[in-house]
């Protein structure tokens, strides 16, 4: 294996294990964003598919 240079000593040193931190209206509002985002990128490819659109 090659040795990259990288240390186990510290997990948590580069930032792979996340903290949990207080829910805030902006985490909130971002999520209730990606969630509506994503159902409607979902839903219209759903619908390139099945001939509705297009």
């Amino acid at each position: 294996m090659a040795d990259l240079g990288i240390s186990h000593a510290h997990v948590n040193q580069y930032g792979s294990v996340q903290t949990k931190k207080p829910v805030t209206a902006r985490s909130k509002i971002q999520l209730v964003v990606h969630a509506t985002l994503v159902t409607a990128a979902f839903l219209f490819v759903a619908a390139l598919v099945f001939g509705v659109v297009g």
